[in-house]
C-alpha cells in the first residue's frame, strides 16, 4: 500500500524551494560573481536576492537568461537488496546499481523591474526548469542520495517585491517566493470474494476476485509564500570618505511544502465453498495518513557589502546564515501517520512500524561568497551602436554540508563545495531600435568542486542497502555550470 501511495503522490504533488538561485545566483551578472551579492543588487533579482535594492532600479528594464549544468560524481558500488523480491536478502540477489547521476539543472530565469514614484521600485524574478513545470519525487533513505541536490535543482522560484529609499542612504524592501501547499485525501473499499470449484480432472482450485471501489477524491492546493525582508545602507552618503561603500542586509523566512495525503480504506473478505469451511466475511478498515516533505525551505540570513567605483570597479563579499536544523524532520521521504487498521477479529494497530524511518542530524550553517566585476573603458561609435561596453567578472563561494552524522538506516551523501565563477558582459545601445535603450548580453560559467569522501558502510550479512564488496560508500565530485542572459531597458 505504502508503495501505491508514493506513486499517487508523486504524479498530484507541486514542489517547493531551495533552488537553482540558491545555488547559483538568481541572475547571469550574480552568477558570474560567485552567486551573491546582497548589497550589490540593484534590478529585477532583488526581488529574491535584497527586496531592498529594487529602489536603486533607474530605468524599467527586463531579463531574460538560460543555463544548464552538469554532473560528475563519485559511482556508487553494487548494494544488497532484495531484487529478487523473495522477501530475502542473501546471496540469490542480483546486486543493486544505484547511479549517483542526478537530473541536470538546465532552465531559465527572468527579471523585470521598475521605478515607481522616484524613490521605489517594484520587481519580479523567477526561475523555470526546462524539463517539467515542477517535481515532486521522495527517496528511499536505506539508499545513497544526494539529497540537497536532486528535487532542490528541480523547483521553480517565483518572487515578487517592492523597496525604495525611506531616508537618505537607507533603502528598504519586502516581497514574497510563493510556494503552493497539497492536501490529498482518498476513500476507497477492497473486495475480496474467494471460492472454491474442481477442474476438468476433479482437483480443487482456488479463485479468488478482487473488486477495488473508490467511493472519493480531493486534492486541495493551498497558497503559501515565504516572506522576504531587506535593507541596504548607501554610507558614502553619509561619509564622503566612504563613497562607493554599500552595506545590505537579507532576512528569508523557513516554508515548504507539506503534503498531507489521508486514506480510508475498507477491506471486506468474503469466502465460501473452501472445503469444509465455514463461510465467513471478515471486514478491516484502515485508517492512515502519508506525509511527505517536499522540501524544507530554510530560514536564511545574508549580510554583506559591496564597493563601487564610478563605472569601473565593483567588488562585494556576502555571508548568509541557513537553518537546516529541522531537516531531518522535512526531508522529502514519505511516513505514515497514525495508522489505524480496525478488525472484527484481530487489533494489529499497535504493530505498524514506519519502513522509512531513519536517524540523521544537521546544523546550520555559514557560507561565505565574493566576487569582483571590472568594467573596460567604454568605446562610442558614430553608428546606431552609439557605444559599447565589456565588463569581466569572477568569484567564489564557499557552501559548508549541513549533515552532522546519521545513522545505519540511511546513506545520505552531501559535503562541502568550492565554487569558483567567470562571467562576461557586453552593454550597446540597440541597433534595431526594437527598444531604443540599452541592450546587455551577459554569460557566465561555474566550476563547483564537491569535497570528496566516503561513509563507512559494512555488514558481515548481507544488509539492504549496504555496499556487495566494499567498505564504503564514496562521495564527492564536480559540477559544471554555463548559462547567459540577454536584458534591456525599455
Amino acid at each position: 500500500m505504502r508503495t501505491a501511495v508514493t506513486g499517487l503522490a508523486l504524479l498530484l504533488a507541486l514542489p517547493a524551494h531551495a533552488t537553482v538561485p540558491d545555488k547559483y545566483g538568481p541572475g547571469a551578472r550574480s552568477r558570474g560573481m560567485g552567486g551573491g551579492g546582497v548589497a550589490l543588487v540593484e534590478d529585477g533579482t532583488a526581488a529574491y536576492q535584497n527586496p531592498a535594492g529594487l529602489g536603486r532600479v533607474r530605468q524599467p528594464q527586463a531579463a531574460i537568461g538560460i543555463m544548464a549544468g552538469k554532473e560528475s560524481l563519485a559511482d556508487i558500488p553494487p548494494l544488497w537488496w532484495d531484487t529478487n523480491r523473495d522477501g530475502v536478502v542473501d546471496d540469490r540477489d542480483t546486486p543493486l546499481n544505484v547511479s549517483a547521476d542526478m537530473d541536470d539543472p538546465v532552465g531559465f530565469n527572468f527579471h523585470v523591474g521598475r521605478q515607481v514614484g522616484g524613490k521605489f521600485g517594484i520587481g519580479i524574478s523567477g526561475y523555470m526548469p526546462a524539463a517539467r513545470l515542477f517535481r515532486m519525487a521522495t527517496f528511499e533513505p536505506d539508499l545513497p542520495n544526494y539529497f540537497m541536490y536532486t528535487n532542490r535543482q528541480q523547483r521553480y522560484t517565483l518572487a515578487a517585491g517592492v523597496g525604495g529609499e525611506i531616508v537618505r542612504g537607507v533603502s528598504i524592501g519586502a516581497s514574497v517566493d510563493f510556494v503552493p501547499q497539497v492536501v490529498f485525501a482518498m476513500n476507497m473499499t477492497m473486495d475480496v470474494t474467494a471460492t472454491s470449484s474442481q477442474d476438468a480432472q476433479g482437483i480443487d482450485e482456488l479463485l479468488t476476485e478482487i473488486r477495488i471501489d473508490t467511493h472519493e477524491m480531493s486534492l486541495d492546493v493551498v497558497p503559501g509564500f515565504a516572506p522576504i525582508l531587506g535593507i541596504q545602507l548607501e554610507v558614502g552618503r553619509w561619509f564622503e570618505p566612504l563613497d562607493g561603500l554599500v552595506i545590505g542586509a537579507m532576512y528569508r523566512g523557513s516554508v515548504g511544502l507539506p503534503i498531507d495525503i489521508n486514506l480510508n480504506i475498507q477491506a471486506n473478505i468474503n469466502a465460501e465453498d473452501i472445503g469444509d469451511l465455514d463461510p465467513f466475511i471478515m471486514a478491516a478498515v484502515i485508517d492512515t495518513g502519508v506525509s511527505i516533505y517536499d522540501h524544507y525551505v530554510p530560514a536564511v540570513a545574508s549580510f554583506g557589502a559591496a564597493w563601487r567605483t564610478d563605472d569601473t570597479l565593483t567588488a562585494y563579499a556576502d555571508l548568509r546564515w541557513t537553518n537546516w536544523k529541522p531537516l531531518s524532520e522535512n526531508l522529502n521521504v514519505a511516513h505514515i501517520v497514525n495508522p489505524t487498521i480496525t478488525s472484527p477479529l484481530i487489533d494489529i494497530s499497535d504493530s505498524v512500524v514506519d519502513g522509512n524511518s531513519f536517524e540523521a542530524a544537521f546544523k546550520s550553517t555559514v557560507s561565505v561568497a565574493a566576487g569582483t566585476e571590472l568594467k573596460l573603458p567604454r568605446q562610442e561609435f558614430e553608428s546606431r551602436w552609439k557605444y559599447a561596453q565589456i565588463a569581466v567578472r569572477g568569484g567564489f563561494a564557499y557552501v559548508p554540508t549541513p549533515l552532522v552524522g546519521q545513522g545505519e538506516s540511511s546513506a545520505l551523501l552531501d559535503t562541502n563545495r568550492l565554487t569558483f565563477s567567470l562571467g562576461a558582459g557586453l552593454e550597446f545601445w540597440d541597433p534595431l531600435k526594437l527598444v531604443d535603450a540599452p541592450v546587455r548580453l551577459d554569460a557566465f560559467g561555474q566550476y563547483h568542486v564537491l569535497a570528496k569522501g566516503a561513509i563507512p558502510r559494512s555488514a558481515d550479512t548481507p544488509t539492504p542497502g549496504f555496499p556487495v564488496e566494499a567498505d564504503a560508500i564514496p562521495f564527492g565530485g564536480n559540477l559544471y555550470v554555463l548559462g547567459g542572459q540577454i536584458g534591456f531597458d525599455y
